[in-house]
Order: structure tokens, then C-alpha cells, then sequence
């Protein structure tokens, strides 16, 4: 089952790559709208599981300014963990 996080993950992603394909800046402006949309979607909604938290890491990891944070290697641990399971 897809949660809200992943089905808004997804999009945000999706138009992410989109715009970074169009030819002006103008041409790429309502995909930038909708991955300010799913954005905010994500970081409003609360992370319920661990691909809920993985999910919600991803967007963190694309927005990272500085990729040597503390918030992009919390992000990173986030990603790299499995949940403990045997």
C-alpha cells in the first residue's frame, strides 16, 4: 500500500527531474510549482512508518544546500537503515 509521503515523495521527484529538462526557465515554472506542492505536502504530513521516514529523507537529501550537515548525514543514516529486522 502507497502512503500519502510516498505518493507525494514520488511526484515531488518526478517533477524535480522535469523541470531540470526544460529548455527555459519559464517552460519549467509549473513543475516547480508542483514540487513546492508535494513538498509541502510531505513535510506537513507525519512520518508513520520507516519508508514514510525514508521518503520524507530523500526530499531532505534533493534540498540539501550543504550535503555535509548534520541534517543530510541524519538523513543518510535514515536511508542506510533496514529497521532491524532479522
Amino acid at each position: 500500500m502507497t502512503s500519502p509521503i510516498q505518493v507525494a515523495t514520488i511526484a515531488a521527484l518526478s517533477s524535480d527531474r522535469c523541470c531540470w529538462k526544460e529548455q527555459t526557465l519559464d517552460a519549467g515554472l509549473p513543475h516547480s510549482r508542483r514540487f513546492n506542492r508535494a513538498y509541502r505536502r510531505v513535510a506537513s504530513v507525519r512520518a508513520r512508518t520507516l519508508k514514510d521516514l525514508q521518503c520524507k529523507a530523500r526530499l531532505i537529501l534533493l534540498t540539501m544546500e550543504e550535503p555535509d550537515s548534520m541534517e543530510a548525514s541524519l538523513a543518510r543514516d535514515v536511508l542506510a537503515f533496514t529497521g532491524g529486522q532479522p
